[in-house]
């Protein structure tokens, strides 16, 4: 189905912050100690033009991918903001991790090498000079902030590249996708248009630049007049509790996070209860990972009791290769949860998964979602088939190098997305199944890994998030590999008991449940599992295991 179409022209992100600067809108960072630097757009709008000058002093030329690496800051967003100005394009790289040494090998090698960049802005320069490619410059963070501003460059235009933006890796290795600057705006703008957002509405954001719904919300909000706040994510993460003081804090209309920052906060909520007011959010985006039920449920029931309005909360889905936002449901009404057994049978080559299902609302304006089966026929409501979409926040496709032609990967056909989920169609919403390459068929039946995920983290013991299931190569077995807490004396136990609640409560039994130590499931940068990665482990026999059961 395809939504009315939103007239709009695609804005360059200068053209959008100079326009929202004469009418006001600000940005707020807060630093560890969650003390405020505040710059209205006016002042963004002319700091950035600064630092574009002077990157452009430093040699960066419109068109350069520009990798940046630091942690969420003032002096980091106006580096970005300068970058865009210039018509440079940014590649935020990921907060480091112990296995991304070596200047060719890890992570961060291997996405400067691919994105192509000769700069490294960064705030560890000393550190950092002796580990990048071979021709690659490295600039500190604060080199661009002073100095002549002068002559400006020409402000570009909504076709430049604004981003490259690495794909999360779940089911495979991380592809670099290339966004337009008039792709971003123009999708956040759609997002504004489908749930009611305003400019002079204030959000708030935890979320890493590195991660695709970080950096295109708080950009595409601010250049919409938004006032936006950013808080550090190592606060987020040590403390989740002081996201939502912070929306508290600053009266905010919007804030947006993954599934399992929700769970989070909610925990924290009900085991430490804080002076919550959430009376005035009027939009909590749930989008990034699957949304599942019991969230929800968990979300309106104890967020409500602090004033967040049951309908706030707005399930989403999207991905890097769509810019950001698909589909998301209104604001209007609280979120529909829909049991298998209401939706119509339809015979056809995927079941519909046993547990309740999510709504993720309707396409954006002037975006298209349809349901495929496996030979590419549409297929009617209610049938499961692979999810693709169309509209202008498709890109054009992956990143193979400088100057080199993109390529779609067998997943980009006249402008159309094949997404590689598999979901369904039901009066006019898109439900969402799973990933198409984490199916497994059991006797002429569909195993969805995350039914047995969902079931495993409702049992006491089990860290909630911390659950991959897989399905072995060539073999219709499941296996559920979990974190537990406790000592090691109860895991055992711990094991026994998971087995036991997935024989009764999944569709088929797994073969083997495997409990391994705390934060030793594999998963991506921005926290997704890994399906793939930890079946290859298991196979190998590399996990931490402390206890099995079979």
């Amino acid at each position: 189905m395809t939504a009315d179409p939103l007239r709009t022209e695609q804005q360059s992100i200068p053209a959008a912050l100079h326009q929202s600067a004469r009418r006001g809108g600000s940005l707020t960072v807060l630093d560890r100690a969650m003390r405020p630097t505040r710059l209205t757009l006016d002042e963004l709008d002319d700091m950035s033009t600064g630092v574009a000058a002077r990157l452009r002093r430093a040699g960066v030329g419109p068109g350069d991918r520009v990798c940046v690496l630091a942690p969420t800051s003032a002096e980091l967003l106006l580096n970005l903001f300068g970058l865009w100005r210039l018509g440079a394009v940014p590649v935020v790289l990921p907060h480091e991790r112990t296995d991304d040494a070596g200047p060719a090998g890890g992570l961060l090698g291997h996405r400067i090498a691919t994105s192509g960049a000769e700069v490294v802005l960064t705030d560890r320069a000393p550190r950092l000079s002796t580990r990048v490619p071979a021709g690659c410059r490295v600039l500190p963070l604060d080199a661009t902030l002073s100095g002549p501003r002068a002559p400006e460059p020409a402000v570009p235009d909504g076709s430049a590249l604004g981003l490259l933006q690495f794909t999360s890796g779940t089911t495979g290795s991380s592809k670099a996708v290339p966004v337009r600057q008039g792709q971003l705006v123009g999708n956040v703008l759609a997002c504004m248009a489908a749930l009611g957002m305003r400019p002079g509405n204030t959000y708030v954001s935890w979320l890493p630049f590195y991660h695709d719904m970080g950096i295109v919300s708080v950009v595409g909000l601010l250049v919409q007049g938004v006032h936006t706040v950013v808080m550090p994510t190592e606060n987020f993460l040590s403390r989740p509790s002081s996201w939502l003081e912070t929306v508290t804090a600053h009266r905010a209309e919007i804030t947006a996070a993954p599934n399992s920052a929700y769970r989070l906060a909610v925990k924290a909520q009900q085991l430490r209860p804080a002076a919550l007011d959430l009376s005035r959010l009027r939009v909590a985006i749930n989008g990034a990972e699957p949304v599942t039920a019991d969230t929800v449920e968990e979300t309106t029931r104890v967020l409500g009791k602090s004033g967040m309005p049951a309908e706030a909360l707005c399930p989403t889905y999207g991905m890097a290769e769509t810019t950001l936002v698909v589909t998301a449901a209104p604001a209007t009404a609280p979120v529909r949860v829909l049991d298998p057994d209401e939706v119509p049978r339809q015979h056809g080559h995927h079941e519909l998964p046993a547990r309740p299902l999510v709504s993720c609302g309707t396409p954006l304006p002037g975006t298209g979602v349809t349901v495929h089966g496996p030979d590419g026929e549409p297929l009617p409501d209610g049938q499961v088939g692979e999810v693709r979409v169309t509209g202008p926040g498709v890109t054009d496709g992956y990143w193979t190098g400088p100057g080199a032609a993109l390529d779609g990967m067998d997943r980009l056909t006249d402008g159309r997305m094949h997404t590689g989920d598999l979901g369904f169609l039901h009066e006019g919403e898109l439900y969402v199944c799973g990933r198409a390459k984490d199916m497994i068929i059991v006797g002429g039946r569909n195993l969805y890994p995350e039914d047995y995920e969902i079931v495993a983290e409702a049992v006491p013991g089990v860290r909630g998030g911390n659950v991959i299931a897989f399905s072995l190569p060539d073999q219709e077995r499941m296996v559920v590999v979990a974190e537990g807490t406790g000592g090691a004396a109860s895991q055992d136990r711990l094991a026994r008991d998971l087995f036991e609640r997935l024989r009764g409560a999944a569709q088929h039994a797994p073969a083997e449940v495997v409990l391994v130590r705390p934060a030793t499931l594999p998963k991506t940068s921005s926290g997704k599992k890994r399906r793939g990665t930890c079946r290859d482990r298991y196979l190998a026999g590399e996990l931490d295991v402390v206890a099995t059961a079979h």
